[in-house]
């Protein structure tokens, strides 16, 4: 979902439910936010109809439609309260048993002042279909990924037996008017020896030395995944890498963000490195 990089964010969980709140800056006159947007994800019990009345118990309504995204369907609700002081917004997207909402809320005058706003981050809410990215096939070195097609490609060498292929994030924070972007670099390369994973593993830990710090390893469908912090004089960075080995080579998936973008981003790392296929498994020798 897009949102403008002005507003505050904050994300939490309780009880199985994902919360991401935005919340628009203070009036000029200062005082607290007059204008805010919750997104949530989690288990859907009963009907939809059944749960926005938790958002729609008196207040009254002065619209609704219906609506869908990537196949999941739904509906939004235009509301008021009583008095006409406050107004609201709910938009509720079912998928199976989950449900995904967003619920936007604000004084009549901020709400009504920031409507196109609210209905440009309620256009722009869509829901992840891995199998639906950017397929990359690379039959001389038996992988493929699917990448978001927001993900740009960025450099690429490809040799006799090593292959890179770097992708831009599109922008997940504004500071000072720069833009800042995760990456993802996918690497093919010899296992010393014509070794096997651990041998691969190995070899990768030893060339990231201790500018690496280790927070988590773990197993990863036959590899593993490292999540690691590393700090320059300029930043400190979280990164998540997943390694494979086959057939004498090794691959590596390795996705970096500023670590106060990190969070952000995480979970997208997991669906795209997810869509990882290699040899057989992506129809290649």
């Amino acid at each position: 979902m897009r949102y403008p990089s002005s507003w505050r964010t904050e994300q939490a969980e309780q009880d199985g439910v994902w919360y991401r709140y935005f919340l628009a800056p203070p009036s000029e006159s200062g005082g607290k936010s007059s204008l805010s947007v919750t997104l949530r994800a989690g288990p859907l019990t009963g009907s939809l109809e059944d749960y926005a009345q938790s958002y729609l118990a008196g207040n009254p309504i002065t619209a609704t439609r219906h609506d869908s995204r990537q196949g999941a369907q739904g509906k939004a609700y235009r509301l008021a309260s009583p008095d006409g002081s406050t107004r609201y917004s709910l938009l509720l997207l079912q998928e199976g048993a989950r449900v995904y909402g967003l619920f936007s809320q604000g004084d009549a005058a901020a709400f009504t002042a920031q409507l196109a706003l609210i209905e440009e981050m309620e256009r722009s809410l869509s829901l992840e279909r891995p199998a639906s990215y950017t397929l990359h096939s690379h039959p001389k070195f038996s992988f493929s990924l699917r990448v978001p097609p927001s993900w740009r490609q960025a450099r690429h060498l490809s040799g006799r037996d090593n292959f890179l292929q770097q992708f831009r994030s599109p922008p997940l924070l504004v500071e000072k008017g720069q833009t800042v972007h995760a990456s993802l670099t996918v690497t093919v390369e010899p296992v010393p020896g014509g070794g096997d994973l651990e041998d691969y593993y190995k070899a990768i830990r030893d060339k990231q030395g201790e500018s690496f710090q280790l927070l988590n390893h773990s197993p990863w469908q036959d590899g593993y995944l490292d999540v690691l912090r590393t700090e320059t004089p300029v930043a400190i960075s979280r990164v998540k890498r997943f390694y494979r080995a086959s057939n004498g080579r090794g691959y590596s998936l390795t996705f970096e963000a500023r670590d106060d973008a990190y969070l952000r981003v995480s979970r997208w790392y997991d669906l795209i490195a997810g869509t990882f296929r290699l040899g057989p498994e992506a129809g290649q020798p």
